[in-house]
């Protein structure tokens, strides 16, 4: 473990003084900045404005692979490895992080999603194969209801063999869930109005066997969604559908495919590469993928850029593709005002990972400001909460 508190301080005093930072107060070594960061048995805050890397190290039980604040001070968090959801509350004056109350709910949730006023949470149980619903009013935890993920399982016997849904992503209004679903190849479209969170439309992904994972809203900022663009995990592919407001649910068209490798960067083992997380910059005309378990020395992250003419025409152009310098980028975020492309590798190499973004978008490969976690550290979560 003192390696890991080692490295982490190397990671976030680079990340502090990098090179080519801006004057801008907001980045300044004086600010108060925090990481959270989930690995197994262990939630964390990390400080970069601080000597020291982990202002907070909780213990606990299983695995927080996924977490959600509702700010300033109420922490969700999943367990992959049970049934259990535990609200934490965190205080980083005090340095602390105190369960309040865990509650049983679906097995093998990998996702959390707040609604609009943080008075609901949706929960994906890839393991269980249905999504939660949760009252998080005034702080509270209370399961609502639980509803199966409908549809048959995908061409893929060994990672479709039943539904599996993986992510739970907000329209802009506030009123529509997508739930991209990995086993039954579909996005599921639930309807939170009159809190009644009942599918109204399902649409099936072509081809089959693709393995939806995760997705993202087009554009950010805007009152509707234009666009929504997926990521697959089977067949590493990004879609990019166009978004339909009916008047009781969500309609998708597909019109566009592409690798997430981009053209002729093929991975060394393709029957292994996963794509994993994706996200979207605040400027709307870049897009990040990661590519995991790719039979590479390191997997690698593809950055694409966004071509938007018109409020229907959307295209990625892929740009090129940066190291994570680990093994199987689970998640990634962006740093505040996305100045850095944060990245949790939880195979090896590189356990957390900064990538610094240059102002056309492209990401600072060559000197990335990283921390090795060594053997027992095995992030699948960061985000800056702070």
């Amino acid at each position: 473990m003192l390696l890991l508190v080692f490295n982490v301080a190397v990671f976030f005093a680079k990340l502090a003084f990098a090179k080519k930072q801006p004057d801008n107060p907001t980045t300044s070594p004086t600010t108060p900045t925090n990481m959270l960061v989930g690995f197994p048995k262990h939630i964390a805050v990390a400080d970069k404005m601080q000597g020291f890397p982990f202002s907070i190290d909780k213990e606990v039980t299983g695995v927080p692979s996924w977490m959600a604040l509702n700010y300033p001070n109420l922490l969700y968090a999943v367990d992959e490895s049970s049934n259990a959801l535990t609200l934490f509350e965190i205080n980083l004056v005090s340095d602390e992080i105190t369960a309040k109350s865990s509650k049983e709910g679906s097995s093998g949730v990998v996702h959390l999603e707040f609604n609009a006023d943080n008075t609901r949470l949706i929960g994906c149980a890839y393991g269980n194969g249905t999504i939660d619903i949760w009252n998080t009013t005034n702080g509270g935890l209370g399961l609502i209801k639980t509803v199966p993920s409908p549809g048959q399982p995908g061409l893929d016997k060994e990672r479709q063999a039943s539904p599996h849904p993986h992510q739970a992503n907000l329209d802009p209004t506030g009123r529509f869930f997508v739930i991209n679903d990995l086993g039954t190849d579909s996005m599921v479209v639930l309807d939170s109005n009159d809190d009644a969170f009942q599918i109204v439309n399902i649409i099936h992904i072509s081809p089959q066997g693709c393995g939806p994972r995760h997705g993202v809203f087009y554009p950010q900022g805007a009152f509707r969604a234009t666009h929504y663009i997926l990521v697959c995990e089977i067949n590493n592919k990004v879609l990019v559908y166009t978004v339909s407001y009916r008047e009781n649910y969500l309609d998708f068209t597909q019109i566009q495919s592409t690798s997430t490798f981009g053209p002729g960067l093929p991975p060394a083992n393709s029957s292994s590469a996963a794509a994993g997380a994706i996200v979207l910059a605040a400027d709307n005309r870049h897009l990040y993928v990661s590519n995991r378990q790719t039979g590479n020395s390191t997997d690698s992250v593809s950055h694409f850029q966004i071509d938007h003419s018109n409020s229907t025409f959307l295209s990625l152009q892929f740009v090129g593709s940066a190291s994570t310098y680990g093994i199987s980028p689970r998640m990634m975020s962006f740093s505040h005002e996305d100045r850095y492309l944060l990245i949790a590798n939880q195979a090896g190499g590189f356990g957390l990972v900064a990538l610094e973004r240059r102002l056309d978008g492209t990401l600072e490969a060559e000197n990335p400001i990283s921390v090795l976690g060594g053997p027992d550290f095995t992030p699948q979560f960061i985000q800056q909460i702070t």
